[in-house]
């Protein structure tokens, strides 16, 4: 098995192991993978597990825990190694292409973001969704809740915690890609809103030369400022811009429009070909389409004092898994 082959999460627990002299459990990996953005239930962990002991990785028993063998550790070794050499908009384009979801009927999988806060903070977090979509500032009006021990797809929740899932709009990025228009994940950044409308990017950052999510960026150092948007129309919103080709415009714009009859939202503005967009020139014979951020609600959440861990984009979720908010 080869180092692109080696699963995600099989190579943080390959990871933790390495960092532990002696044999540790599931139950301790488990909670390990959770402070690295990985919710796997603790069932989810011996699976995986299982599958690295087939192939020689591990070794010990579920009883008295697992330590990584030498084969493990050049297992580690090459699978790091490439990982550096990719990029974190090679995940994110992989997260899009998997999407499955049909606007046509309103079904299948859709890409979403995780938002894990205190349970105390569950109602409050849900209004905050409500107010964001109502003013345009989210993809879709769909939540998810996974509660504490509650297990979903592999995911659960910490003890005393919640795991929110929203849509991303990576989803509709999946959706035009699964219609043949290729898409060209640009930046992100931070968006001015002045009197309810985006007038500029003020800050951005190229996703094909990061290895940290952008937009993240801007929420850990408070440089948002969505409340202010939603109660006064002025602010800062975290925000991306791609780009596609300028013989697919009338098919975007076709596709896009069936969404926003669907109840979709969260684009902030499409560009003409060869016009910037939101103040951001576009590449040749291209133009660009700018939407709030995936992690926006997280943002916010950020902004009114709750202690948030975000995961922005992490999974794919069924839609008809979620509620409408």
């Amino acid at each position: 098995m080869s180092a692109e082959e080696l699963d995600r999460k099989q190579i943080e627990i390959l990871r933790i192991l390495s960092e532990h002299a002696e044999p540790i459990g599931s139950s301790i990996i488990q909670r390990e993978l959770a402070k690295r953005g990985f919710l796997l239930s603790e069932r989810t962990v011996r699976y995986h597990l299982k599958i690295l002991e087939e192939r020689g990785f591990v070794e010990g028993h579920e009883r008295i825990g697992r330590r990584i063998t030498e084969k493990g550790l050049e297992e580690l070794t090459r699978a790091l190694a490439y990982e550096r050499m990719g990029s974190i908009l090679t995940k994110y384009m992989s997260l899009a292409y998997k999407t499955t979801y049909s606007p046509d009927n309103n079904s299948g999988d859709v890409v979403a973001n995780i938002t894990v806060i205190d349970k105390s903070h569950a109602e409050e977090a849900i209004d905050l969704i409500r107010s964001l979509y109502e003013n345009g500032l989210l993809p879709a009006p769909y939540y998810m809740i996974i509660e504490e021990n509650e297990e979903y797809r592999g995911f659960s929740a910490p003890e005393g915690k919640i795991a929110l899932l929203t849509v991303c709009n990576l989803t509709v990025d999946g959706i035009l890609m699964k219609n043949g228009i290729p898409i060209f994940l640009k930046y992100g950044g931070l968006v001015q809103f002045l009197r309810r409308k985006p007038i500029r990017f003020v800050d951005v950052l190229d996703y094909e030369h990061t290895t940290i999510h952008p937009l993240e960026i801007f929420v850990y150092k408070r440089a948002t400022s969505i409340l202010n948007v939603l109660r006064t129309g002025s602010g800062m919103v975290p925000a991306n811009m791609r780009e596609i080709p300028a013989e697919a415009e009338e098919k975007t714009l076709e596709i896009i429009n069936k969404l926003v009859r669907k109840g979709w939202s969260g684009i902030l503005k499409i560009g003409r070909p060869n016009e910037p967009v939101l103040g951001i020139p576009v590449s040749l014979d291209r133009f660009g389409i700018s939407m709030a951020g995936g992690i926006t609600p997280a943002a916010a959440m950020v902004e009114k004092g709750i202690q948030v861990e975000t995961f922005a984009p992490h999974c794919l979720a069924n839609i008809k898994d979620m509620k409408k908010a």
